[in-house]
C-alpha cells in the first residue's frame, strides 16, 4: 500500500516532466519566429559554423536553419516544412499558433486535471469548426480581380523590396492568366519559373530562361526555328571503369574503338530526327560524343533535371530515354528562337509552342539579398494560387479573431467547449502578435479588435480601427486553414505524450518490420 502511493506521484511528475519539457520546446521554437510576422515584423541574421550569414525574416528558411535537439522541437520544424510545401506560405503562423495551443493545453492538463486525450479530442473540434468557419467567410476571386493584388501585397508587405517585387509577381501571373488553370485550379510552378541572377535586372520575361551556357564557345550562338531534343540517353557508352579493369593492350584498343563507333551511331540517331538544338539531361556526357556535337556545329547545352519539365511543357519536346525514343515522330519540341546571352552566361528559349510560361529574374547586390528577393517572390506566386484556387480572407489577423466568438456561440457537448478555448487562445495570438510586432499593446488593441466587425481589424500604423477588406489587406483562405490544422497536429502530438524515452535505433527498427 506504501510502494503504491509512493509510486503514483513520483509517476505523475514524471508525465508533468515530459509535458513540461515538450511544450518549452514548442513555446521555444515559436519564440525565436514569433518577431518575424506580419509587415512589422523583425529580421534574423543566420550564422553556420563557416561563418557564412544570412538576414531574413522568412519563417521556413529560419526554422530550417535551426540546429534543433530536442526531439519535439524537431517534430515542429518538419511539420512547418510539410506546411511550405503544400501551399509556400503560413509556416510562422502555424508555428505560434501551436505554441499557443501547448501552452494552453497544459494548462487544462496540470492545473484543471483535464485528460490529455479529452483535451486533443477537444481541439479536433475546434479546429474543425474554425476552419469551417473561415472557409464561409471565404470570397471567391478571379485572375483579373483588384484582390489578386492586394493578396500578393500583402503576402510580401515585410519582405525586402516587397513593392517592387509584388509588382513582377502581378505581371507574371496576369501574363500567364488562365493559361495556369489545369483541370480547374491554378499551378503556377508549371508556369512561371523564377531565377535569380545577381548582374541582371529584375524583370518578367515571357518564355524560358536556362540558367547555363552553350556546351562550346564554337557552335552557333543563336537557332531560330528550333527543332528541339530533350536528351536523357545514356551518352557514355563505355565507361572508363571498364577500361582500367583491363590490363591487355588489344583489349583497351577495341574498346577504345567501340566507344568511338558507337558515340557515332548516338549522334546520327540525334541528328536523324532533324533536331537543331539538343539540351542534354543526362548524368554523364562522353568527350568523343561532346566533340562530334561541336564538330557539327549543333546548339547543344546541358540542363537540370528540374528544367526538363518546363522545357518539354513550353516547346512540346519528349525526353528521349532510349535510342527507340528518337525515331518517334513527335520527339522534338519547336520554338522561334534559342540564344544565349553571352555577358550573363544564360540560354533564351523564345516563343515555344505552347505560349504560356514565363520566366521571373530577380536580381539582388549580394547573394543574401537575391536569394532573400527570390524566396519573397516565390512566396507573392504561392499566394495568389492560394488565394485564386480556394478565396480570400481579410489579414491581419482579423479573420481569425472573428472566428472565435462565432465558435464560442455554437452549443457543443462536453469537452469540446474546452477545445474551442484552446484553438481560441491559438486564433487570437496572430493578431496580438503582429501589433506587438509593430510596436503597440498587444493584448489591449486585440480587445478593442474584437468589439468590431467581422472585417474590422486595427492599422499598424496608427492602432485605429479599420476595415481591412476596405484597405485591401487579404491573406489566402488555404494559409489558413492550413495553417491551423499544422498546429493542432502539433498540439495535439505534444500533448498525448507523457514519458520522453531513449530508444534503440528506430530506423532499423521500422526497417525490420517492413520486411516482417
Amino acid at each position: 500500500m506504501t510502494n503504491t502511493s509512493v509510486w503514483r506521484p513520483m509517476a505523475q511528475n514524471i508525465e508533468f516532466d515530459a509535458l513540461e519539457s515538450n511544450v518549452n520546446a514548442v513555446i521555444a521554437v515559436a519564440d525565436t519566429v514569433r518577431t518575424t510576422l506580419g509587415p512589422k515584423g523583425l529580421d534574423k541574421l543566420l550564422i553556420d559554423q563557416a561563418m557564412n550569414r544570412h538576414v531574413s525574416n522568412d519563417g521556413v528558411t529560419i526554422l530550417l536553419s535551426l540546429k534543433t535537439i530536442h526531439p519535439v522541437a524537431r517534430m515542429v520544424v518538419e511539420i512547418a516544412e510539410r506546411q511550405e510545401q503544400l501551399v509556400g506560405d503560413g509556416t510562422t503562423t502555424a508555428v505560434v499558433m501551436a505554441a499557443e495551443m501547448v501552452k494552453e493545453g497544459k494548462r487544462l492538463i496540470k492545473e484543471l486535471g483535464v485528460h490529455p486525450t479529452k483535451v486533443v479530442e477537444g481541439i479536433e473540434s475546434g479546429v474543425y469548426y474554425a476552419c469551417e468557419l473561415l472557409e464561409k467567410a471565404a470570397k471567391k476571386i478571379s485572375i483579373d480581380d483588384v484582390e489578386l493584388e492586394h493578396v500578393v501585397n500583402t503576402s510580401l508587405a515585410s519582405k525586402l523590396d516587397g513593392k517592387r517585387l509584388a509588382s513582377i509577381v502581378i505581371s507574371a501571373i496576369r501574363a500567364v492568366g488562365n493559361n495556369a488553370s489545369y483541370n480547374g485550379s491554378y499551378d503556377f510552378d508549371k508556369s512561371i519559373k523564377i531565377v535569380r541572377r545577381m548582374n541582371m535586372d529584375d524583370k518578367v520575361i515571357s518564355g524560358l530562361i536556362l540558367e547555363r551556357g552553350r556546351l562550346d564557345k564554337d557552335i552557333p550562338l543563336e537557332v531560330k526555328n528550333a527543332r528541339i531534343l530533350i536528351c536523357k540517353l545514356d551518352l557514355k557508352p563505355v565507361k572508363e571503369s571498364w577500361l582500367k579493369e583491363n590490363s591487355r593492350y588489344e583489349d583497351i584498343l577495341t574498346m577504345e574503338k567501340d566507344r568511338v563507333t558507337k558515340a557515332k551511331e548516338i549522334v546520327d540517331a540525334m541528328l536523324a530526327t532533324g533536331a537543331n538544338v539538343i539540351l542534354i539531361a543526362s548524368p554523364e556526357i562522353d568527350d568523343v560524343v561532346e566533340n562530334l556535337l561541336i564538330s557539327r556545329r549543333v546548339f547543344a547545352a546541358i540542363i537540370s533535371t528540374d528544367e526538363i519539365e518546363h522545357v518539354a511543357r513550353y516547346t512540346n519536346a519528349k525526353p528521349a530515354r532510349f535510342m527507340d525514343d528518337l525515331k518517334l515522330p513527335d520527339i522534338l519540341g519547336y520554338a522561334d528562337r534559342v540564344y544565349e546571352d553571352e555577358d550573363n552566361n544564360i540560354i533564351y528559349i523564345e516563343n515555344g509552342k505552347n505560349k504560356n510560361i514565363v520566366t521571373i529574374i530577380v536580381s539582388g547586390t549580394t547573394k543574401e539579398t537575391s536569394l532573400e528577393r527570390w524566396r519573397a517572390v516565390r512566396d507573392g506566386v504561392n499566394a495568389a494560387e492560394a488565394a485564386l484556387n480556394k478565396g480570400v480572407v481579410v489579414g491581419g489577423g482579423a479573420a481569425e479573431l472573428h472566428v472565435i466568438d462565432k465558435m464560442k456561440s455554437l452549443k457543443l457537448k462536453g469537452l469540446e467547449q474546452v477545445g474551442i478555448d484552446v484553438v481560441a487562445a491559438a486564433l487570437e495570438s496572430i493578431m496580438r502578435q503582429i501589433l506587438t510586432n509593430a510596436g503597440f499593446n498587444g493584448l489591449e488593441k486585440v480587445m478593442t479588435a474584437k468589439a468590431l466587425q467581422d472585417t474590422f481589424g486595427i492599422d499598424i500604423n496608427t492602432g485605429e480601427p479599420i476595415d481591412m477588406m476596405e484597405i485591401g489587406v487579404l491573406d489566402p483562405l488555404l494559409v489558413k486553414t492550413t495553417a491551423l490544422k499544422a498546429a493542432g497536429e502539433i498540439a495535439k502530438a505534444v500533448l498525448r505524450i507523457d514519458r520522453n524515452l531513449a530508444a534503440d535505433d528506430l530506423s532499423q527498427q521500422a526497417l525490420s518490420e517492413s520486411k516482417r
